[in-house]
C-alpha cells in the first residue's frame, strides 16, 4: 500500500515551479520604437519565488518561437533556436523572496532576432524551467518556531498556612 504523504509531496515538488515562480522578461532594450524583422533586441530574465521553499540552481531554458533566433550572453554565443542557462549561472532562489528579492539574471543581456514579419501579436521567446532542486532547510528551520497554542498550564488550590 502506498504512503500517501509521499505521493502527496512528489505531486507538490513537481508541481512548485507552475504554482509559485513566475519568469518575466525585464529590461527588454529593442532597437527603435518596434521591433522589425531581424533586429537585435536584448532582455533579461527575473524570477520569483513566492512559495515555501528554496529553489536551488534553477535552470532556465530560453526558446525562440515562430521563427525567433535566441542567444545567450556568453562570448561565443551563437543565435539559435534554444539556449539552456544552468543553475550555477542563476544559482538559488529564497523561498517567500517573490515580492522583497526576484533574481534577476546578471552579466550582458541575452538576446532575440525575429526573422518573420507578421501582422498580429506573435510569440516570440518562451522561457521555462529546465531543472532545479531543494531541501527541506528552510521549513525545517523557519517554521519551526515560537508556538504559544503549544502549551500546559498547572493548576491546583492553594491551601492557608
Amino acid at each position: 500500500m502506498p504512503i500517501q504523504i509521499l505521493e502527496d509531496l512528489t505531486k507538490a515538488m513537481e508541481d512548485y515551479p507552475h504554482v509559485y515562480l513566475t519568469l518575466e522578461f525585464v529590461e527588454v532594450d529593442i532597437p527603435g520604437s518596434k521591433i522589425n524583422k531581424n533586429d537585435d533586441v536584448q532582455f533579461r530574465i527575473q524570477i520569483k519565488n513566492a512559495g515555501p521553499l528554496d529553489v536551488n540552481q534553477l535552470s532556465l531554458l530560453v526558446e525562440g518561437l515562430n521563427g525567433t533566433q535566441v542567444k545567450s550572453n556568453g562570448a561565443a554565443a551563437v543565435f539559435g533556436s534554444s539556449f539552456t542557462l544552468n543553475g550555477s549561472f542563476i544559482g538559488n532562489i529564497a523561498a517567500h523572496s517573490a515580492d522583497n528579492a526576484p533574481v534577476v539574471t546578471g552579466g550582458n543581456k541575452f538576446h532575440f532576432k525575429p526573422t518573420n514579419v507578421s501582422s498580429s501579436i506573435e510569440d516570440l521567446v518562451r522561457v521555462s524551467v529546465a531543472g532545479w532542486d531543494t531541501t527541506l532547510n528552510h521549513q525545517e528551520t523557519a517554521h519551526t518556531r515560537a508556538d504559544p497554542a503549544a502549551e500546559a498550564t498547572f493548576s491546583s488550590v492553594v491551601e492557608p498556612v
